[in-house]
């Protein structure tokens, strides 16, 4: 034991002597002009960018102090700022005793005016990519701490008059603001404080962000807090919580809340391709593991509906990977109408664009919007997202009860499958496809329509009782577009409806056949209920141009046709509706209702004949070959 004590002080005072000398020695040439320039070439071998340090001034001792004057980084031969990093003034603090140990201990560190630009090109390279120079990638791998007790122990920062710039074309994202702190010291508060101002595609961007002091980054024992709001444009975060090791993000207690008119508009803050939504509000856990953000325990108030799950973002895949899965006790059918450009509707939960996008759409008559659905992002980010609703609200002209569908993106594909729908007693499953390797992208839509009640269909209005059947039926419709109103206008396919049996109030077919002495007697005496041998009818789509082919409805007392077209590209209708009695009535007065104008408030004309009477010979049509022929898609 004596024996190791001696060798131990004696080791001890060796190292003293050379620290001593080298310490000395350095001290001669630290404030050379031969000293900054080997320095510099140092430097630039290291980071791969040419450094320049315009004056250095060292003061020895056991606590260093160093001045450093016009430190500047160069940028990448095709960054678009003259430099990378630009330092005025670099004062710091440095203990040399802890440099034995591998260990950082600065006392006080100031940088002021510090710029430093950040640069993506359109090729996906960065500007601080340091796996241009192995030598540097290396150092950084070697110098990065890995636990929080080897974080660089900083007793007071300070950053004066500090900008910061980020340009990445591709994503069209220009952010230019300023950096500053507080400081943060042992002994005083433990805060740190940045605020950050600037735009991003001309949408003002500010960040706040308050958290504990750099010295507290090193300190193990007590939980590192955090606070952050950033807002951009009607979009706001906020994440709030505290770190038990901020650099592993470990012991995690953060919550996070996002909250905005449109979830789509996150993706130049976030970089992640969201939806077109409502009116939005988004609470959850953020938590993190190597590699993978995650919300865990999110709720969501989507318009009128809510929601609930857990999401994740892998970014150790290319390109990043996001997982979602949402199950709702609750939902608004209109509020997925903006998942697919059209409007939610007149209700009160929505957003002042798509308020005023109804508001067109009722003035010009139109039914689709012609609202970008912006979905080149999704070439940014590969998804899967399912989303299952079990108690669905929808408008009686398309009474869904329950829904359930997965959405799989890949590569700038995304493949709505399984869809299903719970809807008028029945179901509607398939698929939708949206290809969008193109700025122009082609989408596909096959569903297959399967028992849907006839008479939920008129749930709420006086017809609802006296109306009954089955309708099978299948959509297989293909366009092109960036806007629902452009791919509907360029829409290929058809649109096949079949139903065999049930009935139709008598009201109904009187209105339609003009037969004014039933209309006039029913509307006094109230409804009846005809039997339907069989109603069927295919709608032709031709790039935008839909024909009526073989479309009547067949009942006890009449034969109704329905010819004609609509225009989607003008969304413009043309429908004349003939029906045919089939047996003899003296005062009928059929004639042609003609429909006619914009496919939203089109004008319906009568044309009254003179009064005679109606022979009344047509013919039951052949329900069942018919409908067998239109549903096995056969022309």
């Amino acid at each position: 034991m004596a024996r190791a004590a001696k060798i131990a002080a004696w080791s001890a005072g060796v190292l003293v002597v050379v620290i001593a000398v080298a310490a000395a020695a350095i001290y001669l040439f630290a404030t050379s002009t031969w000293v900054r320039s080997q320095l510099e070439g140092r430097a630039s071998a290291y980071s791969g960018r040419k450094t320049t340090i315009g004056d250095i001034t060292i003061d020895w001792g056991t606590t260093t102090h160093a001045h450093l004057i016009d430190v500047q980084v160069a940028n990448s031969d095709w960054g678009k700022a003259k430099y990378m990093l630009k330092v005025k003034e670099v004062d710091l603090d440095i203990r040399l005793w802890p440099l034995l140990h591998g260990d950082f201990v600065l006392p006080h560190l100031t940088l002021r005016k510090p710029e430093i630009y950040v640069e993506r090109n359109d090729k996906g390279e960065t500007n601080w990519d340091l796996g241009q120079s192995p030598i540097a990638a290396t150092a950084a791998k070697t110098v990065a701490p890995k636990e929080r007790h080897e974080t660089p122990l900083v007793g007071q920062l300070e950053i004066e008059n500090g900008k910061v710039g980020y340009s990445d074309p591709g994503r069209k994202l220009e952010l230019n603001g300023t950096i500053s702190t507080a400081t943060g010291q042992a002994g005083g508060q433990p805060e740190a404080k940045l605020d950050l101002a600037g735009r991003l595609e001309n949408q003002p961007l500010e960040a706040h962000f308050v958290g504990g002091s750099a010295l507290m980054l090193r300190e193990t024992d007590k939980p590192y807090p955090i606070d952050l709001e950033v807002t951009y444009g009607a979009t706001k975060l906020t994440t709030k919580g505290t770190l038990n090791d901020p650099i592993q993000w470990k012991g995690a207690d953060v919550q996070i809340e996002l909250v905005g008119q449109n979830l789509a508009d996150i993706y130049p803050l976030l970089g992640i391709p969201g939806p077109r939504t409502s009116p939005y509000r988004i609470t959850g856990r953020l938590d993190r593991e190597p590699g993978i953000w995650k919300v865990t325990n999110s709720v969501w108030h989507v318009g009128d509906s809510d929601l609930a799950g857990d999401i994740a973002i892998d970014e150790r895949q290319t390109p990043s990977h996001l997982t979602a899965r949402l199950i709702s006790q609750h939902l608004t059918f209109a509020d997925l109408a903006p998942l697919i450009g059209a409007s939610p509707g007149k209700r009160g939960n929505v957003s002042q664009q798509q308020a005023a996008t109804e508001r067109q759409l009722e003035a010009e008559g139109d039914l689709f919007p012609n609202v970008p659905l912006n979905v080149e992002r999704l070439r940014a980010m590969n998804m899967d997202v399912s989303l299952e609703a079990r108690h669905v609200v929808a408008p009686s002209y398309l009474p869904v009860t329950a829904l359930a569908f997965s959405v799989h993106v890949e590569n700038g594909v995304a493949a709505v499958q399984p869809l299903n729908l719970m809807a008028a007693g029945g179901n509607i499953g398939g698929s939708i496809r949206v290809d969008a390797h193109t700025d122009t992208p082609d989408v596909a839509t096959n569903l297959l329509l399967k028992n849907l009640d006839f008479g939920a269909f008129f749930r709420g209005s006086r017809f609802f009782d006296s109306t009954k059947g089955k309708i099978q039926g299948r959509v297989a419709l293909a366009g092109t577009g960036r806007s629902l109103a452009q791919v509907m206008g360029t829409s290929s396919g058809h649109i096949d409806l079949a139903m065999e049996g049930g009935s139709v109030s008598d009201l109904m077919v009187s209105l339609a056949g003009l037969q004014v002495v039933d209309a006039l007697v029913l509307y006094v005496t109230g409804d009846h209920r005809i039997p339907i041998r069989c109603a069927l009818g295919r709608l032709d789509f031709n790039r935008g141009a839909v024909t009526f082919d073989r479309t009547v409805l067949d009942t006890q007392k009449s034969v109704l046709h329905v010819e004609g077209g609509v225009e989607l590209k003008s969304q413009t209708v043309n429908v004349v509706v003939n029906a045919q009695p089939k047996k003899f009535d003296l005062l009928d007065l059929h004639g042609p209702v003609t429909i006619q104008g914009k496919i939203r408030k089109p004008a319906i004309t009568i044309k009254v004949p003179i009064p005679h009477p109606v022979i009344g010979d047509a013919k039951d049509i052949a329900c069942s070959a018919l409908t067998d022929q239109l549903l096995s898609g056969k022309p």
